[in-house]
C-alpha cells in the first residue's frame, strides 16, 4: 500500500510540473510588454522559479524510474544509482530550492505585491499555475519527506552544494543586468546597491538554513542515521 501511494504520489507530480511547464512555455498569453521582457537574453531561464519547475520536474521523473527499476533502501551499498541520485538531489537542491522559492515569493507577495508579482499579472497569469509555480514547490518537497526517507550527505559537501547553486545564479542574473541592464526580479531594481546585497544575502542564508530543515525534519520523522566519517 506504502508503495503504491509513493508511486502514485510521483507519478502525479511528473504531470503536473510537465503539464505546468508546457502551458508556462506554449499557452501563456502575456501581453506585448512581457513579450519584450521574455525575449531579453535568457528567456524563461532568468527566473529561479522556472529553474525550480525544472529541478522538480526533473526530481520527480527520477524518483518515479527509481519506483519502478530502482531501490528503496536503507544500507547504501544496496542502494541502486538512481536512489543515491533521487537522494542525493532532493538532500542537496530539490528541498532547498522548492521551499525557498515558496517561502520567498509568498512573503514578498503579502508585504508588497509590486516587488515580485504585480497585480496586473492577474490578468493574463492563471491563479492555478502561479500555485503551481509558487506553492506546489514547498508541498511536493514537504509530502515527498514525509512519504519517502532521504539520505543526506555530511553538511560539508550539503553547504557545498546549496552555495554552488546560490552562486551560479547570483552571476547568472548579474550578468543578464550586465548585458541588458535588466533586472530580474522587480526588488532587485527597486533596492540600492547595498540594500540588493543585503537581500541576496539574506537569500542564501535562508537557502542554507532549509538545507538544515530538511535534513532536520528527515531525521527526525525517519531516524538519524548513522553519519559517514569525513
Amino acid at each position: 500500500m506504502a508503495k503504491a501511494i509513493v508511486f502514485t504520489f510521483h507519478l502525479l507530480m511528473v504531470l503536473h510540473y510537465g503539464y505546468s511547464i508546457k502551458f508556462y512555455l506554449l499557452d501563456l498569453k502575456p501581453p506585448e510588454f512581457m513579450k519584450k521582457v521574455n525575449d531579453i537574453f535568457g528567456g524563461p531561464f532568468k527566473f529561479l522559479t522556472f529553474w525550480d519547475m525544472l529541478v522538480q520536474f526533473l526530481y520527480f521523473v527520477v524518483a518515479f524510474a527509481n519506483d519502478l527499476f530502482g531501490s528503496s533502501v536503507v544500507e547504501r551499498k544496496k542502494q541502486s544509482l538512481l536512489q543515491k541520485f533521487r537522494d542525493f538531489s532532493f538532500s542537496t537542491v530539490v528541498f532547498f530550492l522548492g521551499s525557498m522559492v515558496s517561502i520567498v515569493f509568498w512573503l514578498l507577495f503579502n508585504l508588497n505585491r509590486d516587488l515580485i508579482f504585480p497585480e496586473l499579472f492577474d490578468a493574463w497569469f492563471p491563479s492555478w499555475l502561479n500555485h503551481a509555480i509558487h506553492t506546489m514547490p514547498l508541498i511536493g518537497v514537504l509530502v515527498e519527506l514525509v512519504l519517502v526517507p532521504h539520505s543526506f550527505p555530511s553538511r560539508k559537501v550539503g553547504f557545498s552544494m546549496v552555495a554552488a547553486v546560490c552562486l551560479l545564479y547570483l552571476v547568472w542574473v548579474s550578468y543578464i543586468a550586465y548585458l541588458t541592464g535588466f533586472w530580474v526580479y522587480p526588488i532587485l531594481e527597486t533596492l540600492p546597491m547595498a540594500g540588493r546585497a543585503i537581500f541576496i544575502g539574506m537569500c542564501s542564508l535562508l537557502c542554507s538554513f532549509m538545507y538544515v530543515v530538511g535534513e532536520s525534519l528527515n531525521n527526525k520523522y525517519w531516524g538519524t542515521p548513522t553519519k559517514k566519517k569525513e
